[in-house]
């Protein structure tokens, strides 16, 4: 049955929200989509033109309609996901950048969740509340495994409802066992999102990779008011995800000073300590030596080992290593 003609103002939207999808659309498509005739898809794309969304027309066999950038940002449509996605960059701007760029971004997300439509603000309020972003720099390794927004939004609502969560759960070694969980917090830091919640089998706080859960699932089990693991859940995660990655310490010393040692350093792979004003001593971890050897060479300063003699040796392994590769790219091979 065709769309009513006069339905103008929600088909205008239809109409805009297919061409934000997709690039290229021709007449009959968008007319089957909305069912309406390719004379009245023709009509509204001429209103959009009006309204200030740049709707290009491509000629040819292949041609069609096409929505380009313009001169000016009309008003868009978001989708639920999309809609989530805009507001938690927003609210992480807001917190972690600088303080001009700190303004627009509030600004935005003010305007944006004024006309949120009700049915999406209990979502939306439900994952800013329950979730949160950590900085502890970038990982080195292979990324994350794709996160549907679907499932940090369930696991954002069994936080807010607090509601117990059955899962299958894979670990670091392949192993994949079942999981009763009592969901806290979502973090995402360094590439992943984490799961903070309180573990029924293990009897204690643990922190999940959120790609590694499968076939997840709310139950009507509420949570145990139980009392969070800490009062700084940024510093608990922190230390959990540490304990993990350093597996192995090391402690050099690092002929720079302090201040620009720093950088490299995050709290959740080792300390800095200033020694004199031009040295530094770094205890760090990682998952072995090989890893933190060719880690600490990126700080691109001079370092004299302490301890342990695996570090040293792993050293000794990285630079054999490195001859291997000058010896088997001659100066002039690689001046080709």
């Amino acid at each position: 049955m065709m769309v009513s003609m006069w339905d103008t103002p929600g088909r205008l939207l239809r109409l805009l929200a297919l061409l934000q999808r997709r690039r290229d659309w021709n007449a009959e498509q968008l007319a089957e989509e909305l069912d309406v005739t390719p004379r009245t898809v023709r009509r509204d794309i001429g209103r959009l033109r009006e309204l200030g969304y740049p709707v290009t027309t491509v000629l040819g066999a292949g041609g069609g309609y096409q929505l380009e950038a313009g001169a000016t940002l009309p008003p868009l449509m978001f989708d639920t996901d999309e809609a989530i996605a805009v507001m938690v960059s927003l609210r992480d701007m807001v917190a972690n950048t600088a303080a001009g760029t700190a303004e627009g971004a509030l600004s935005a997300f003010v305007k944006l969740h004024r006309v949120m439509p009700p049915r999406l603000q209990p979502v939306v309020e439900a994952f800013l509340a329950h979730t949160s972003s950590l900085d502890l720099g970038t990982a080195i390794g292979p990324s994350a495994g794709p996160v549907n927004i679907t499932t940090l939004v369930l696991l954002a609502r069994a936080c807010r409802d607090r509601r117990q969560l059955l899962c299958r759960y894979r670990r670091y070694s392949g192993e994949i066992g079942n999981r009763q969980l009592e969901p806290l917090h979502l973090v995402h830091t360094m590439g992943h999102w984490y799961l903070l919640a309180y573990s029924l089998e293990s009897s204690g706080w643990r922190t999940f990779r959120v790609d590694r859960l499968s076939e997840t699932q709310i139950t009507n089990k509420p949570s145990y008011p139980r009392q969070p693991p800490a009062e700084d859940l940024h510093e608990y995660v922190t230390a959990q995800l540490a304990a993990g990655w350093r597996q192995v310490t090391g402690t050099v010393r690092v002929h720079a000073p302090r201040a620009q040692v720093d950088a490299w350093i995050r709290p959740a792979w080792g300390t800095v300590t200033e020694e004199t004003a031009n040295t530094c001593i770094v205890n760090a971890g990682a998952d072995s030596y090989q890893a933190m050897a060719r880690w600490l060479l990126l700080i691109g300063a001079r370092l004299t080992i302490l301890e342990p003699a695996e570090l040293r040796t792993a050293f000794t392994d990285l630079a054999a290593e490195i001859a291997r590769i000058a010896d088997d790219n001659p100066a002039e091979e690689r001046a080709i």
